[in-house]
């Protein structure tokens, strides 16, 4: 699921079929020069059948040709078209052009075609469509196509989506994170157990070169790009390091690589999970570093908090099992659409990690899509008190839909109901201790919350505006507006809590009732 800020809640659908082909047409005065012409229709076959299908709300073929193809001639002005419900008319120079019989309203492949003739006609009109590249009018078009959906809904061009796809699957690569200071490119961190890990490069080391190629001058991306290639392909890294009096050369094997979305320390007894995203690679990684904590810690572990701050989302399969690992039994979420696929429930499973162990849920304004899946969850079935303020609201699935041209659409296809039927979007999850308040109040809260005081009178009294109102209802997400900012009072807040059993036990025992059906 993407939202918000930047981002992603998604469920993939796969396409096997083929590029659509272009050719190159046109005639100057004395000379014909080739040019590139939209020839089949097939891409748009595709966008057309997938958006009438499995976008939330129905939406017709006609619509949305219409609309990509003046996105498309938007940039020449001397071009325009113009609609009735039997006829379409190209005009150019305000003088009308040719003329169509419009097909049917719901007609995928008959205004699929009828679009890739007006895209060739005004690519002959007109010297500025006429030098748009391929993906530049791909690009135009396609986007156009899905204009008039929702914020959340989008197109990809290929490249986009290849790093869209990188985020979430993982890429070919060697497991270091890079910055650059002036002209040095500087290893920041080096991922364990991947590549570049296991054949001895280290943070703070400086990339001199890659396959025996000067890296001077090339920029960041460049230099990311030059480390990424094929799995099991190797590739041979200069670097300079302190204290070695010669550059150091290493052959690392690039594997497949997984962005770390998880990042996990203790103190004071609590074991801190900071999920930046969800892609592939979260739920495992969040069970490792939970098993690794109780090896260290021990029967010393008193709580654990988990920061979903600034999580704009992800992956749909990897927010409900992170939820799951910390519930027994009962529903984590229930996702409603208009394609039949789109109407799930997602139960809980046996098995608990770390079963009876207090839990905090960190959130604020910037925490979207997955990370409110999660929250709410926890929330609804007792597990976990929220800290913070009131999260984004996002609350839709989008479904990812993979192009001839290795573009990808994001289509919102559903929308989400949490345990208690409460829908988010828009709305949000409001925390139970809300930290969004004055200096002085957020004070007086952390003395009520001292391990001494039991007087759950006083809390009530400090977050008493949205504490005492509906978990759904405006007032009470008024009462903690969302903030973007990480305040270090969350994190203090929350060891508080959990080290208050009575205080901690109050706030999980009445999880809100259930709201609309699921």
């Amino acid at each position: 699921m993407s939202a918000g800020p930047s981002n992603y809640l998604m469920r993939t659908v796969r396409w096997t079929l083929s590029a659509i082909s272009i050719l190159i047409v046109n005639g100057c005065a004395n000379d014909i020069e080739k040019q590139k012409r939209l020839e089949s229709g097939h891409i748009l076959t595709v966008a057309l059948e997938n958006l009438a299908d499995r976008y939330i709300e129905p939406i017709q073929p006609r619509g949305m040709s219409i609309n990509g193809l003046r996105k498309l001639i938007a940039i020449d002005p001397s071009l325009s078209i113009e609609e009735t419900e039997t006829e379409i008319t190209f005009n150019a120079k305000g003088s009308p052009l040719t003329r169509y019989k419009s097909p049917e309203d719901t007609d995928v492949h008959e205004w699929a075609d009828l679009t890739v003739k007006l895209v060739n006609q005004a690519r002959e009109q007109s010297s500025t469509l006429a030098q748009l590249s391929e993906e530049e009018t791909h690009k135009l078009l396609l986007s156009g196509i899905i204009e008039d959906t929702d914020k959340y809904s989008r197109y990809l061009p290929p490249n986009a989506a290849g790093r869209s796809r990188a985020t979430r699957d993982g890429f070919g690569g060697i497991g270091v994170v890079l910055d650059q200071m002036n002209d040095r490119v500087i290893i920041r961190d080096v991922t364990p157990n991947n590549p570049a890990a296991k054949a001895g490069l280290r943070a703070k080391d400086e990339i001199t070169h890659i396959d025996g190629k000067s890296i001077l001058g090339l920029s960041l991306k460049r230099v990311a790009k030059l480390l990424r290639g094929e799995v099991s392909k190797p590739v041979e890294i200069g670097v300079s390091r302190k204290g070695s009096e010669n550059n150091l050369s290493f052959t690392v094997i690039r594997d497949h690589v997984i962005r770390q979305s998880v990042v996990s320390r203790h103190t004071e007894n609590f074991l801190i999970l900071r999920i930046k995203s969800f892609n592939q690679g979260t739920v495992s990684t969040l069970r490792k570093s939970i098993v690794r904590a109780v090896k260290e810690m021990g029967s010393g572990l008193k709580g654990i908090v988990l920061d979903l701050r600034n999580n704009p989302g992800g992956l749909l399969d990897q927010a409900i099992a992170v939820a799951d690992l910390f519930m027994v039994n009962g529903r984590i979420i229930s996702t409603k659409g208009r394609h039949a696929e789109s109407n799930q429930i997602f139960n809980a499973t046996p098995g608990e990690v770390l079963a009876g162990m207090p839990v905090a849920v960190l959130i604020n304004g910037r925490s979207a899509s997955a990370a409110e899946i999660v929250a709410a969850a926890l929330r609804d079935s007792g597990r976990a008190a929220l800290i913070g303020s009131t999260s984004y609201g996002k609350g839709t699935v989008q479904t990812i839909v993979r192009l001839p041209n290795t573009a990808e659409y994001h289509l919102t296809w559903a929308r989400i109901l949490a345990p208690s039927g409460q829908t988010l979007d828009s709305q949000g999850i409001v925390p139970v201790i809300c930290t969004n308040i004055s200096r002085v109040r957020l004070n007086e809260l952390k003395t009520a919350l001292d391990e001494s005081s039991e007087n759950l009178t006083a809390i009530q009294n400090i977050y008493r505006p949205q504490a005492t109102l509906p978990h759904y209802s405006r007032e009470r997400k008024l009462a903690c507006p969302p903030s973007s900012v990480r305040p270090i009072d969350d994190l203090k807040t929350a060891k508080l809590l959990l080290m208050n059993k009575k205080i901690y036990q109050a706030t999980i025992a009445h999880p809100p009732t259930n709201l609309a059906e699921r």
